[in-house]
C-alpha cells in the first residue's frame, strides 16, 4: 500500500499469476459447492402428509438426492419426491411414496398382497409377491387388477393403504420426480 506522496508500485508478473490463481481457485470451489447444493437437499415433510408414517414423520426432514430422477437411478422400494401434475395436484406440496413399478412392470394389488412381473431383458418375467416389512398390517388397501407401468412413469403407493386411492393417482411421470430420498 501506498503512503501519502509515494507512487503505486505496478503489479509484478508473479502477482498478476498468484491473484489469477487465487481467483480462480475461489471459482472452483464455488462452483463445486453449488453443484452439491443443487445435488443434494434437506426438504421438510407436511405437517397435514401422513400417508407414509410411520417412516417419515410429519413436519421432519429428509436428505434428497435431487438427481436421481429416471427410472434406471432409482431402486424398487425407495422413496421418492414429487409433485403431483397440475391436473392432479390438490396443493403445492411435495409429496413422498414408494417405488413399487418401474415402466414396462407389470404390477397388482390382490387381498393387500403386491404381486410385481417385472421387465427384464426385453421379457416379463413371472409374477412374484413383493415383501413390503414396512406396511401396517391391520390396513386394507383397495385391490386393482393388473396395471402395465407406462414408459417413463413409475408406479408408487404410500406405506398408509388405509384409504383408498385412484389408480390414477399413483401413476407419476418422470418429469413429475424431483429426487429419492437418502435413508
Amino acid at each position: 500500500m501506498p503512503h501519502d506522496g509515494e507512487p503505486a508500485v505496478p503489479m509484478s508478473p508473479r502477482d498478476i499469476l498468484s491473484s489469477v490463481i487465487f481467483y480462480l481457485g475461489v471459482a472452483a470451489v464455488t462452483v463445486l459447492l453449488l453443484r452439491f447444493g443443487t445435488q443434494y437437499g434437506l426438504e421438510k415433510v407436511a405437517q397435514d402428509f401422513t400417508r407414509m408414517e410411520p417412516r417419515l414423520e410429519r413436519g421432519g426432514h429428509l436428505f434428497v438426492n435431487k438427481w436421481a430422477r429416471r427410472p434406471q437411478d432409482l431402486e424398487y422400494e425407495d422413496i421418492i419426491m414429487y409433485r403431483r401434475p397440475l391436473w392432479k395436484r390438490a396443493s403445492y406440496q411435495y409429496e413422498f411414496a414408494r417405488v413399487v413399478g418401474k415402466p414396462g412392470d407389470v404390477v397388482e394389488l390382490i387381498g393387500s398382497k403386491l404381486w410385481r412381473a417385472e421387465r427384464r431383458e426385453g421379457r416379463l418375467e413371472p409374477r412374484q409377491p413383493v415383501t413390503e416389512p414396512f406396511l401396517n398390517p391391520r390396513d386394507r388397501p383397495a385391490d386393482f387388477s393388473a396395471v402395465l407401468v407406462p414408459r417413463n412413469t413409475v408406479l408408487v403407493m404410500f406405506d398408509s393403504r388405509n384409504h383408498r386411492e385412484p389408480l390414477r393417482d399413483l401413476l407419476i411421470p418422470v418429469r413429475a420426480i424431483h429426487g429419492r430420498v437418502i435413508r
